[in-house]
């Protein structure tokens, strides 16, 4: 189950990754994290460095792969958030599978592979289909990073795309998957130069919104992973910008930390390939045009059953409120 993780202050990691954290345990399952931040900061560094936090909250061992430029660059603190680094050419998938194979043969495990950029995706895809782990399916990975056929997949789905995807109205839907399903737990408001806040919708708006993010990376074929897709609310309905499997824009990820504060999505990943999520509600994946042109599918908005009672809870329509 997606849980809430409590931590003493004694124990908490700091927010700023310069603390030196406990080592995992010998028989703790380890991630293999292809990528590390990068050193000036790009648009998936903050979701990186919480990939590898959330690892320790979850008692989960990191493995992190690189090319060794990126990695000296990080100097002491990928040694600090990680219990292990390799140099490679993270954007090559024949060698991070053969160097996983390995790594296997000599003994290493390897529970979780991920990848924490878009350019280390389709080697992160090809590695967990190679060690027989959960991941999403390589050929559906190369069609999402390439626009143009992510767009032509979604198009022949079905969905109406997004003419002007850097108009004003731009949101983002940002998800998680769980046993195979996609969970969408924020959607953000992206204003053209301006900071990314939670999107004032309404509950039809937000269950039109999470129903079509949902649809179409299932249609797409993901499965595994977090997600997110950007779209806007038109006259037409919802129109379809992007879809990526990583969350992107740091604005995204802060959001996602202070508006869902008991949601840690990357832990959401590591319970899901370790089979720790118990089932989560479904939202029902209809095709676009079941509904009609140019409508949405009548869907209710994703549940998320989370652990304790936060105090804001009331306010987002989306959760489900429960005791674990």
């Amino acid at each position: 189950m997606i849980q809430q993780r409590t931590r003493s202050a004694a124990t908490a990691p700091a927010p700023a990754p310069s603390l030196t954290l406990a080592p995992a345990s010998p028989d703790a399952p380890v991630a293999l994290l292809l990528g590390a931040s990068g050193a000036s900061g790009g648009p998936d560094d903050a979701a990186a460095v919480s990939a590898l936090l959330e690892a320790w909250a979850c008692g989960v061992a990191t493995h992190v792969v690189d090319r060794a430029s990126l990695l000296a660059a990080r100097g002491g603190e990928t040694a600090a958030l990680a219990d292990a680094s390799s140099g490679l050419d993270v954007t090559r998938p024949d060698l991070c599978v053969s160097w996983a194979r390995g790594q296997v043969a000599q003994g290493r495990r390897f529970d979780i592979v991920l990848g924490l950029r878009p350019e280390t995706q389709p080697a992160a895809a090809e590695t967990a289909a190679a060690l027989g782990l959960r991941g999403n399916r390589p050929d559906v990975v190369r069609t999402v990073l390439d626009a143009g056929a992510c767009r032509a997949a979604l198009a022949a789905e079905g969905f109406v795309l997004d003419t002007e995807p850097s108009a004003a109205g731009s949101l983002a839907a940002v998800g998680v998957f769980a046993a195979g399903h996609p969970h969408v737990a924020l959607v953000a408001a992206l204003p053209d130069g301006g900071t990314v806040r939670t999107a004032g919708l309404s509950r039809s708006e937000w269950a039109a919104v999470a129903g079509q993010a949902c649809s179409a990376v299932h249609r797409l074929g993901l499965e595994f992973g977090v997600f997110r897709v950007d779209l806007r609310l038109t006259d037409r309905g919802v129109v379809l910008g992007s879809v990526r499997t990583t969350l992107g824009h740091d604005g995204v990820s802060a959001l996602l930390r202070t508006a869902v504060p008991w949601l840690e999505p990357y832990g959401a990943v590591y319970d899901d390939a370790l089979d720790r999520t118990g089932p989560l509600p479904v939202l029902p994946v209809t095709r676009p045009a079941a509904s009609g042109p140019g409508r949405a599918p009548t869907a209710a908005a994703p549940l998320l059953h989370l652990a304790g009672d936060p105090d804001d809870a009331a306010d987002e329509p989306h959760l489900c409120r429960g005791i674990d």
